[in-house]
């Protein structure tokens, strides 16, 4: 049986439970990203401490409240004055905004959006990492395999979940693989991908909503293309975005524009 609380069976809970939601994820976004700034520094990301990037001190309790120290300190290092960058700021109120999104598109508290809650972190610390290196921290790809696995226990349906998610990871590894042969066919000079970000994203998205998933994720680079008017970005953050639309809007998209208008009613 899965654990499922109704979150608009009562209105005061419902907002105390949504606003709660953007204040932890602006918690959570504080961490992770100070998490990925040491990884991708080679920096002890468990044991060591907050500190200013410009003058080394050490911060204090009161300069890592997400987004109210940035506030209350303008911006600025309180022993150098150097100013920080909006970066982690602007990361905290997204992650508190798509924290309280989550749960209120959702309308429940239950395992799946605790899961998506969990991976959104994981996808910001990835995305963070890749931007600056380039390269999909292991870490980060093993901390969201470990979040499947142990999700996959509490799903509805445990047997399809496991079968859905594991075939639509080999046939997007097989798709990319391919992909990558072909490009470096054409062009005559080995072409790399990494499969394992799309790999780790298809287990929970399964077949049908990684579909989604991966056209919400080729979207969102046309739009960021045309935005910042870049030829090349990082695919990670692409996907990351893809996968978290998909498991939040994927199956009503699906039923929406498939089974409810009987497109696939000869196939199902």
């Amino acid at each position: 049986m899965v654990l499922s609380y109704n979150l608009y069976d009562n209105t005061f809970i419902a907002v105390y439970v949504i606003v709660m939601a953007f204040i932890f994820g602006a918690i959570f976004a504080s961490f992770i990203t100070c998490a990925a700034w040491r990884v991708v520094r080679g920096e002890d990301w468990i044991h060591g401490h907050s500190h200013c990037d410009t003058c080394g001190h050490e911060l204090s309790t009161m300069d890592l409240f997400p987004i109210i120290s940035y506030i209350a300190l303008k911006g600025k290092c309180r022993y150098c004055g150097a100013k920080v960058p909006p970066r982690d700021l602007i990361f905290e109120i997204a992650l508190g905004l798509l924290f309280a999104g989550t749960i209120a598109v959702h309308g429940a508290i239950d395992p799946l959006v605790i899961e998506i809650l969990v991976l959104e972190v994981l996808f910001l610390g990835l995305s963070l990492a890749e931007m600056d290196t380039g390269k999909a921290p292991s870490g980060f790809l093993l901390s969201i395999l470990i979040t499947w696995i142990l999700f996959a226990g509490f799903m509805a349906d445990v047997r399809h979940y496991v079968l859905e998610g594991v075939a639509a990871s080999l046939a997007i590894s097989v798709i990319m693989y391919a992909v990558a042969k072909l490009m470096s066919s054409a062009r005559k000079q080995k072409v790399e991908i990494d499969i394992r970000p799309f790999a780790v994203c298809m287990l929970f998205t399964g077949l049908d909503t990684g579909v989604v998933a991966l056209i919400a994720a080729c979207l969102a680079g046309i739009v960021i293309m045309l935005i910042s008017r870049k030829k090349t970005f990082a695919v990670t953050p692409l996907l990351s975005i893809g996968t978290v639309f998909a498991l939040i809007f994927g199956e009503s998209i699906i039923q929406a524009l498939f089974i409810n208008t009987g497109i696939l009613t000869g196939f199902i």
